[in-house]
């Protein structure tokens, strides 16, 4: 096993990754309530994100656990106030209208998406983001997730953050029960009627760890 950033060759395994990572234990993300039309469709925006300008969702933030050369794990990480990145909803209106999205169809997303929005606590401006972690079903039960936050928190600490961050749906315990190995705690979560009713989690929480 190895670990080295990601490269723009990535974007397809990336792309499976950040929806994978978004439906967490329930069916259905953010990127489904986005854009409910198809996977396909799906697969497509979030392969634009991934190459647009610096966002929380770019391939240059990603570290890969390869296993024998093949990708099999990967994850985020960067400031959460970082200099230059592009405001989720910035990014987004930017990429789906370069697809030839109508204002319509942007405002439907996005309504679509206010029950999701609602749920997200608010950021410690001051922290190292931790997201989209997720390992191929293959390569699962081997400590791949554990050694990527190993390197990702080493690199938080030699930036000089104090503190690192991640968002978890409520309700996913697994994920939970691994961060808090290796330290990180629930400080806040949001929680909705309308996210429960919408995708089977009631909200979602907010994990930090000193680093």
């Amino acid at each position: 096993m190895r670990i080295r950033a990601a490269t723009v060759d990535d974007v397809p395994f990336l792309t499976w990754v950040v929806l994978e990572a978004s439906r967490s234990h329930v069916e259905r993300g953010a990127w489904d309530l986005m854009a409910p039309e198809s996977e396909e469709e799906r697969r497509k925006l979030v392969a634009a994100v991934l190459v647009a300008r610096p966002s929380w969702c770019h391939h240059g933030f990603f570290r890969i656990a390869e296993v024998k050369g093949e990708p099999a794990a990967a994850l985020a990480a960067f400031p959460v106030a970082g200099a230059g990145l592009a405001p989720p909803a910035e990014i987004l209106s930017e990429v789906v209208r370069a697809e030839g999205w109508s204002d319509d169809r942007l405002g439907a997303a996005f309504t679509a998406m206010g029950p999701f929005l609602g749920c997200v606590p608010a950021d410690n401006e001051e922290a190292w983001a931790v997201e989209w972690v997720a390992t191929d079903p293959g390569f699962r039960r081997r400590g791949l997730v554990g050694h990527l936050l190993d390197d990702v928190l080493d690199e938080g600490r030699r930036r000089g953050h104090n503190a690192a961050q991640l968002l978890i749906l409520v309700g996913n315990t697994p994920a939970q029960k691994a961060y808090e190995k290796v330290g990180f705690r629930i400080v806040d979560e949001k929680r909705s009627p309308e996210l429960e009713a919408l995708i089977g989690s009631p909200g979602m929480a907010r994990m930090e760890v000193s680093l």
